[in-house]
């Protein structure tokens, strides 16, 4: 018993350490060097955040196995935005940078993000990408991948799983995978967890202080499909569930799936556009729309796995990370703009 709670101490310090690394890395890396920034930050987290999540397989092994890596894998990309932006960076950070990112690509979901990251940054950085440092990241990911793909542990594993949790995987089309886990995002970010909406009234906000007509109409639009499609997503997909540990598995209910897919595509496209209203091809919307874009991709992935819905939404977990950074980012845009109109006196206000 005391083993037992000396363990349960040094997870519980280790877990803050890394949470605090987590929220640094973060505030870096979107620039919030305000008191006032960084609280709206923490209490939209708080708020946001959907602890169930993290119970599905153990609390324990969930924190340890994705709040952690999520935390060195943030600590990474501070650094590797900063070298970017030619800061110059003490090669001790870098070092235990690299260390931090080898470390957290283990979690196979991050190991998929860094490999779209990069494959990002060889688009943008073109010939400087290929450098001693940017060389050893792509081995990194490769390596992570490669583990992935064709360890034999890792296929063993995955035949036991199918074999349990969905027999009739394999004989499922690489379509109706994706139809399935496409479905599967959909449901947990619309009916089991209400941080989208917040995103939804938040773009609606900030589109109404920026007085952009077509914005607050997509973005009001957004919020009603959101309502009205809960049902529609969520009754097929249980049906799917309920049926996947049989052995006779009815592959028609697959095609009951387009339509809340065809709803959830849209609702992708209005999200996509009323950022680039809200905030032009900026950085800004570049990165919002880039990270929603690589986690939901990372998420996307599972659908390759016979375990895509007896993860739960664990694999989302890096998804709802970007989603609620977002969202405090619109937060900060929000209190930011208020704050500047309530700090003009009367002669500014006459004068503008």
């Amino acid at each position: 018993m005391l083993l037992s709670s000396k363990n349960l101490l040094i997870f519980f310090i280790l877990t803050i350490v890394f949470i605090f690394l987590l929220f640094y890395s973060i505030s870096q890396l979107i620039s919030f060097n305000k008191f006032i920034s960084n609280l709206v930050l923490v209490l939209v987290f708080i708020i946001l955040f959907p602890m169930v999540s993290l119970k599905s397989a153990g609390l324990i092994a969930t924190i340890v196995n994705y709040v952690w890596p999520s935390a060195l894998f943030a600590y990474w990309l501070m650094i590797d935005r900063q070298r970017n932006s030619e800061e110059k960076i003490a090669i001790y950070k870098i070092i235990i940078a690299t260390l931090s990112l080898i470390l957290s690509v283990f979690n196979e979901g991050l190991a998929i993000v860094l490999f779209l990251y990069l494959i990002i940054q060889v688009v943008i950085e073109k010939k400087e990408f290929f450098n001693p440092y940017r060389i050893v990241c792509l081995l990194v990911s490769l390596l992570s991948i490669l583990n992935v793909l064709i360890c034999p542990g890792n296929q063993k594993r995955g035949a036991l799983e199918m074999a349990h949790w969905f027999p009739t995987f394999n004989h499922l089309s690489f379509f109706d995978k994706l139809l399935i886990q496409f479905n599967n995002i959909a449901s947990n970010l619309i009916v089991s967890h209400n941080f989208i909406e917040i995103l939804f009234l938040l773009l609606l906000l900030r589109a109404v202080q920026k007085k952009q007509i077509l914005s607050v109409i997509l973005s009001a639009v957004l919020i009603m499909l959101s309502k009205i499609s809960q049902k529609l997503i969520s009754d097929p997909l249980s049906v799917i569930v309920h049926h996947s540990s049989e052995k006779k598995f009815n592959y028609n209910i697959t095609g009951k799936l387009l339509g809340p897919s065809v709803i959830f595509m849209i609702m992708i496209v209005m999200i996509v556009f009323v950022i680039i209203l809200l905030d032009g091809k900026s950085k800004k919307s570049f990165v919002a729309i880039g990270s929603l874009a690589v986690t939901f991709s990372a998420g996307m992935a599972i659908s390759l796995s016979p375990t895509l819905l007896a993860s739960s939404d664990r694999p989302l977990l890096f998804l709802y990370f970007v989603i609620i950074f977002n969202c405090a980012i619109l937060a900060d845009d929000i209190i930011g703009f208020n704050k500047s109109k309530d700090s003009l006196n009367p002669v500014e206000e006459i004068s503008k």
